[in-house]
Order: structure tokens, then sequence, then C-alpha cells
């Protein structure tokens, strides 16, 4: 391919100015995810934290699916005859990539923000002991024998996920306060923590842009932003009102913004899987430069070449 035509075809992916844009690039990602998924998801893994991240790559996968699928529109013709033009509900689409964004940045927290393979075990347990301690609010309503003895078997499980964190030699080195920052967490039901220089740092979702190492304040507020239009907050109301505005209607400019973020996420994630699974390097590089370039090209713009997935940017001169 001539260097001006790489140029030509790789500019268009990276700014995204039309909704178009925005299908064809969503495209190249899900093709990747699936790819990874059909072709690397029965190779051998070392425990359930990786088995976890072999599932977690198809959910993914669903998640863009169901982003194209927004994309698309919506519309209506009621029994009366009359009808809703086709419009993006860009309300829906920053709720689905605020999902993502949390996904990546848990991915990013285990997998790759971890110095080693206890850092990453503590870590992933809490994450675990979170979901399993949020069912057990449920067992008052189990009705059937099968489900009672299925929260009963989740609650030894707990019980063996405490006993692994304490025999944890990162756990055991950490002086009382910072033990008690970890059992915190348990109480609390969350796993958002990083290991600071022998110290225990308490995270928000908000925070997970710095531990993803995304630079110069480029997302600081995004999930903040993105709340606002997942709960039915006053300012979503508002909001929802002006993207529709007759002559003035923003709802494609909001959708395409929306998922320029959603391509930081998405190459953020499959950098970072990559990382944990070099294996998928070759399927990556088996795809045409040009869908390389352009998925390497938002996670660069995100964090920095030395993130970089591959050399392949370096065709573009």
């Amino acid at each position: 391919m001539e260097l001006e035509e790489l140029r030509r075809k790789c500019k268009r992916f990276f700014w995204c100015e039309t909704i178009s844009d925005c299908q064809d690039l969503l495209d190249i990602y899900i093709d990747f995810l699936f790819q990874a998924v059909d072709i690397h998801h029965d190779e051998d893994v070392n425990d359930y934290a990786e088995a976890d991240a072999k599932i977690l790559i198809q959910m993914m996968m669903t998640k863009a699916l169901h982003i194209k699928n927004v994309l698309d529109g919506v519309s209506y013709v009621s029994t009366t005859g009359k009808s809703l033009n086709n419009i993006i509900d860009s309300t829906i689409l920053a709720s689905l990539i605020r999902n993502v964004y949390e996904t990546t940045g848990m991915f990013n927290l285990i997998y790759r923000v971890t110095k080693d393979k206890y850092e990453r075990q503590i870590i992933y347990f809490l994450w675990v002991h979170a979901g399993l301690s949020y069912r057990q609010r449920f067992d008052s309503v189990l009705t059937t024998e099968e489900n009672k003895e299925k929260a009963e078997r989740e609650k030894k499980q707990m019980d063996n996920i405490l006993i692994g964190i304490e025999n944890n030699p990162i756990f055991q080195k950490l002086d009382e306060k910072n033990q008690g920052k970890i059992r915190t967490k348990l109480k609390e039901r969350d796993y958002l923590i990083r290991f600071q220089d022998d110290q225990v740092e308490f995270l928000s979702w908000r925070e997970l842009v710095k531990t993803m190492n995304i630079r110069e304040d480029k997302l600081d507020h995004i999930y903040g932003y993105f709340s606002l239009y997942s709960h039915p907050s006053n300012v979503s109301v508002f909001q929802y009102a002006n993207m529709f505005t007759k002559g003035e209607e923003s709802y494609i400019k909001l959708a395409i913004f929306n998922m320029r973020v959603a391509f930081f996420m998405f190459s953020i994630f499959i950098a970072d899987y990559i990382k944990l699974f070099p294996n998928a390097l070759k399927t990556y590089e088996s795809m045409g430069i040009v869908e390389q370039i352009v998925i390497n090209f938002h996670n660069s713009q995100a964090r920095g070449h030395e993130f970089d997935i591959n050399d392949s940017w370096k065709a573009t001169g």
C-alpha cells in the first residue's frame, strides 16, 4: 500500500468525524475481539484469575456488539401512523460505555498494575469476594434447595478467600494499619486498591484513569460525565431534552464524543490483554496494517508510546 493511501485510510479512524466512521472502526475492534476469543480461549492458563480474564474478553466483545446496535439508532411507528424518526440515544450509549470503562479499569488494575503474582492474587481475591458477598444478600429469598446449597458453597469460598489473603506474603508483610485497609475493603465489598511502597492505597472508579496511565488529564472527569447519563439525575433529563431540540440536535455529536472515549477503553483493554497473554499478539499481527495501526493509535493517544501493542504505527512514516 502506498504511504499516502495508508495515511488516508488511517486518518479516518484516528478522528472518527461521523457515525459511519465510528461504526466501521467498532467493527475492527469486534473482529479482533472475536478472533482472540476464537483462537486463544482454550489455551492453557496458570490459575483462576487468568481463566476469568479469558471470560472478560468475551464480555468485552458482546459489549462492543451491543454498542454497535445502539449506533444503528431506533425508530418507531405507532398504531396511529405517527412515527419517531431514527435517533441515537446518547444516554444509553453513555451507560454502556461507562460499563466498558469499568471493565477496562478493573482488568488493568488486576492484571497490569500489579507488580507480581502476590499483588494480583490479593486484588483478584478482593474482586471475587466482593461479587460473592453481594450475592449473599439474596440468601433470605432463596427458595430451592439447589440455590441454598450454592449459597453455602459460596460462603465457604469466601472463607477460603480470607484465608488465602491472610496467608499471602504481601499481606503478612503489611503493618496492622494497612492490613486493616484490606479488611475494610472485604467488609465494604470493594476491591479498588493498589500497592504503593508497602502501603495500601484506596481508589475510586474516577481515579482508575490514573492507574491506567491515561495522560495529560485527558479523561479525569469522564467517569462522572458518564454517571450523569447512567443515573436518572436532573442533569441527565435536561441534557436529554437538549439533544433533540428541533434545529439544534446534538445527539450525533454526543454519540461521536462518547465513541471516541469507548475507543480509548477498547484499545487499552486490548493492549493489556495482549500483555497478559502474549500469544494473542500473533492474532493481532495477522490483521491488516490499517487495523493494527488504528487500534494501537487510540491506546498510545491515551497512554503514550511506552504502552504500544507493537510498532505498526511506524509504517505511517
